[in-house]
């Protein structure tokens, strides 16, 4: 796909199919995190966790509803949730910043890859004082979740969303 063909294409998908994704395309995806830009190169900063287990997953979600109250499910049923991560060693003013890089970059390349993808942060933030989830899904010690990209075929055809205007524009020329 082209560039732009890509970012017309990328859509938060809110419903999936129960097909798996398939390990090339997640490690299509994990090569797009890596590309991310990061402030200072700081690539010890963070840790990108791949999760397929629905163990782990449905972990996620009971924390979820048991810390917020809420039923359903935050992830939508993507059978693939790539959660970012900040270690020790993250810069704390731009950690938020290099995550929704890597995120951005996932994401993308979900739209080229045909998939859908929808950006997770509320859950996330309600669930990372839990640590069983953590253990679960492997974190290293002391990394702290930020956010995630639920991933998965999406249940309903995805089709090009139109440009159209949605921020106000200023030249200084």
């Amino acid at each position: 796909m082209e560039f732009f063909d890509v970012l017309h294409m990328r859509q938060s998908v809110r419903s999936y199919t129960d097909e798996k994704v398939a390990d090339k395309e997640i490690e299509a995806l994990v090569e797009a995190a890596q590309l991310a830009p990061v402030g200072m190169h700081n690539s010890k900063g963070y840790v990108l966790t791949v999760i397929t287990s629905e163990s782990v997953l449905t972990q996620m979600k009971t924390a979820f509803s048991r810390v917020t109250g809420k039923a359903g499910d935050p992830s939508y049923g993507a059978p693939l949730f790539l959660l970012v991560s900040k270690t020790p060693e993250a810069i704390e003013e731009i950690a938020k910043y290099d995550a929704a890089c890597l995120i951005e970059n996932m994401h993308l390349a979900a739209a080229d890859l045909g998939l859908g993808s929808v950006y997770i942060h509320g859950m996330i933030f309600s669930i990372r004082g839990e640590k069983d989830w953590q253990k679960a899904a492997g974190l290293p010690e002391g990394a702290v979740p930020l956010c995630g990209l639920a991933v998965g075929h999406s249940a309903q055809a995805l089709r090009p969303r139109p440009t159209k205007e949605n921020f106000k524009v200023t030249y200084a020329r």
